[in-house]
């Protein structure tokens, strides 16, 4: 495979890169999966004994979710594993078909690239499927680097010309969301061509799609951003308080000032406690227990963070709605942001986005099952105003029915509002 190594399991790499896959009926996505899973090593030996040598039943690794689907089984998104020895990578299989938008945020909202998967026999004079479209403008909307995989260019002789026209229609529908940069690559996910080996086109210089996504743009170090840490748990032993939690973003020493709580009431760091050890630092990721100078009134739910956090009662979000109840005007809902809750309320839809033709958002009264919408959210207590665009895991929020539990929309803030 052009001296590229494979192995089986993720943690031995040194970097994690997410990425998640979509494609129309019949672009061959789940063929794509199957042949990364196969090259990767990532496949058992019974698995690997069943699969014919031209790759025709790669479809099968995958395709028992299409069984499910035909069933009206209700299913989430698909994760799988492979690695190299630089990089491990997790894969977000989730359904395509407009009636599963929910699932594909859900995706998005766990990858850092999207792999559009497009059937270049299927594109003529320019003209893309529905579904792509759809969902470039998820991508787009969740701020993932995008790659087009230009898939079964076997089928047509690795046309060239065939290659340009998808190529173009592509940056076309790029301009119009806004997308900086976008990656075509031809591949032929049935023979393997252009996904991690070379073949094929002779005329393509460019890299294999493994090579793109190796490259693709890597999460941004949370270490290096600034200190977010949600108080889930108030520890105590006799007179000391310990307030532990999951780094979000960012890091913590030892002597550090930080802020804690909607009123942003300043704190020393005393103590560092990581797996029952005493620590200078940690990290995003880590999960700590954190002790203060003198006592302080700290309760799950607070927000430890440095001095850049801003606190709100309003934001402006976009939120994919994915409750199959509609919404109604005056319901309350219970917003979760890390581990805070609060009551929250939808006071006005500003525009619910024309996901099919990209044009300009639509008005709308009401909010149904798998909409994107750009709307008004109001909150009881306040958040932290971080931007999705951001701060992904604290720009990013739920809205819950207090009743039911029922989880009704996955928000991201876009701006805040004064």
């Amino acid at each position: 495979m052009d001296g590229v190594s494979f192995i089986q399991k993720p943690h031995a790499a040194t970097d994690q890169i997410r990425f998640m896959t979509a494609g129309s009926v019949d672009d061959g996505k789940s063929t794509l999966i199957g042949r990364l899973l196969l090259d990767a090593g990532a496949l058992m030996k019974d698995q690997r004994d069943a699969l014919a040598e031209d790759g025709e039943d790669l479809a099968l690794l995958t395709d028992g979710l299409e069984a499910e689907r035909a069933q009206g089984i209700t299913i989430d998104v698909a994760y799988r594993y492979f690695a190299t020895p630089d990089a491990s990578f997790i894969i977000a299989d989730a359904p395509g078909h407009e009636q599963y938008t929910r699932n594909m945020v859900t995706a998005a909202s766990n990858s850092d690239v999207a792999v559009i998967v497009i059937d270049a026999t299927r594109v003529e004079g320019g003209a893309l499927q529905p579904q792509t479209r759809r969902h470039a403008v998820i991508a787009a909307l969740m701020g993932l680097d995008i790659i087009v995989a230009v898939n079964k260019m076997d089928l047509l002789e690795w046309s060239q010309q065939r290659f340009s026209q998808v190529e173009t229609a592509f940056a076309e529908l790029a301009t119009s969301l806004r997308i900086s940069k976008v990656t075509c690559i031809p591949i032929s996910a049935r023979k393997g061509d252009n996904v991690v080996r070379r073949g094929g086109a002779p005329w393509w210089t460019g890299p294999t799609l493994i090579e793109e996504i190796s490259h693709a743009r890597r999460a941004k170090s949370r270490a290096n951003s600034p200190l977010r840490l949600p108080v889930q748990a108030v520890l105590r032993t006799g007179a000391t308080r310990h307030y532990a939690g999951r780094i979000e973003s960012g890091a913590i020493n030892v002597a550090d000032i930080v802020r804690v709580g909607a009123n942003a009431t300043a704190a020393i760091v005393s103590e560092i406690i990581v797996a029952g050890r005493p620590v200078a630092r940690a990290e995003a990721g880590a999960s700590v227990a954190i002790k203060f100078v003198g006592e302080r009134d700290i309760t799950r739910g607070d927000m430890i963070a440095d001095t850049s956090a801003h606190f709100v009662r309003g934001v402006v979000a976009d939120i994919c709605w994915l409750d199959e109840s509609a919404w109604k005007k005056g319901r309350r809902y219970v917003l979760r942001q890390g581990a805070l809750e609060t009551q929250a309320l939808i006071t006005e839809i500003n525009f619910v986005h024309d996901i099919t033709h990209q044009s300009a958002g639509v008005a709308a009264a009401t909010l149904a099952l798998n909409d994107i919408a750009n709307v008004l959210v109001a909150v009881r207590d306040a958040i932290v105003g971080d931007l999705y665009a951001d701060l992904p895991g604290t720009g990013a929020f739920a809205l819950f029915d207090a009743q039911t539990n029922q989880t009704c929309a996955a928000g991201m803030i876009r701006e805040v509002a004064l």
